[in-house]
């Protein structure tokens, strides 16, 4: 009985051992068919590969790359540049890079690493995918996918007020999901392809952690776009920016009806007046002016109705104002006409 007990354990311990050495015998076979592939397959021209991405969300100007050529690349790499490949289909080729990039390619020695500071501005791509391609001379490029930090400014509302025409007022707001505060500095209005700066009030820069907001008085006069659109643009020392597209409501519709000179009277002219019936607020006439042709602006020694006169909606008034336009024959003249609100009116008056 025993004898048998002890034939059974010599039986399994040659069972297991041939077991480990079969196993040990397959895992040889794998790893040196592994490294066998391996050196069938080392590549004839470098490939290099890209260690590293980083960039600051405070200074969105900027990203570092840090680019290796492999131990078992066959010889040097000639780097030739980097370009961006963003969401819109867009290739934006970077131009502004250190260790500077020559003609002739920066090399990369075998088993070397460079880090390298590309100048690109990302900040309206911001919390977007982008690849970044290295381009390299007779070899394999590297490509890197990542998705750039979110920081997002926006204007969440624009307020006009019909009494106040020469300004508005703006809320703006640094987002919640933000990685990073951001400087308001400054206030941009385009209309009509000019493009106006705007002073605010309190003055800029102010600081925004994200999820904070703030208000701005902006000083612009916007009664002249009454009807049409403005893009109303927040810009940050980081780069960032926020932009709204605002179409300005017809509140007031004024106009200059007649100027009238009389050859009998050279002391004075009439000017008509009209605030009309589609108007939503009586207006307040402050000021009547006169340009002439060298720039010179003058005003009527005296105006009768006086100033300042409330133009009530749906209404007209004469005004007549004395004004000695006897040395000014036959030249152009603006008059302008100008109101508490801010609402003014031009007319162009050849003087008989």
């Amino acid at each position: 009985m025993t004898v048998n007990l002890n034939m059974s354990k010599i039986m399994l311990a040659a069972i297991l051992i041939a077991s480990f050495t079969a196993g040990a015998f397959l895992s040889y076979l794998w790893v040196v068919g592994y490294y066998v592939s391996l050196e069938i397959n080392v590549p004839d021209k470098p490939a290099i590969c890209i260690q590293n991405f980083t960039v600051l969300a405070e200074n969105p100007s900027f990203f570092n790359i840090t680019v290796l050529n492999p131990s078992f690349s066959p010889r040097e790499a000639r780097i030739l540049g980097v370009q961006v490949l963003t969401g819109d289909g867009a290739l934006h080729q970077v131009s502004q890079i250190n260790p500077e990039i020559s003609g002739g390619g920066y090399r990369l020695d075998v088993g070397s690493s460079e880090t390298f500071v590309c100048s690109w501005k990302w900040a309206s791509y911001a919390g977007q995918q982008i690849t970044v391609m290295v381009l390299v001379e007779e070899g394999s490029g590297a490509t890197f996918i990542t998705r750039l930090p979110f920081v997002g400014v926006d204007i969440i509302d624009i307020t006009l007020n019909p009494e106040r025409g020469s300004t508005f007022s703006l809320i703006i707001r640094n987002f919640e999901d933000s990685v990073s505060e951001v400087d308001l500095k400054r206030v941009e209005v385009i209309v009509d392809e000019l493009n106006y700066s705007v002073e605010t009030e309190p003055k800029l820069p102010i600081k925004l952690k994200p999820a904070d907001s703030t208000s701005l008085l902006c000083k612009w006069n916007w009664t002249d776009y009454q009807g049409g659109t403005i893009t109303v643009i927040v810009r940050t020392e980081q780069g960032y920016a926020a932009r709204k597209t605002y179409t300005i409501p017809v509140y007031v519709i004024f106009n200059v009806s007649e100027v009238k000179f009389n050859p009998a009277d050279t002391t004075r002219f009439n000017i008509t007046l009209v605030n009309f019936e589609e108007s939503l607020l009586a207006l307040n006439v402050t000021s009547i002016s006169i340009r002439l042709e060298n720039g010179t602006v003058l005003k009527p020694i005296n105006i009768t109705p006086p100033l300042p006169f409330i133009l009530n909606v749906d209404e007209t008034a004469v005004f007549v104002c004395e004004w000695n336009w006897s040395e000014l024959r036959n030249e152009e003249i603006i008059i302008t006409v100008s109101t508490e609100q801010g609402y003014k009116v031009k007319v162009a008056q050849r003087v008989p």
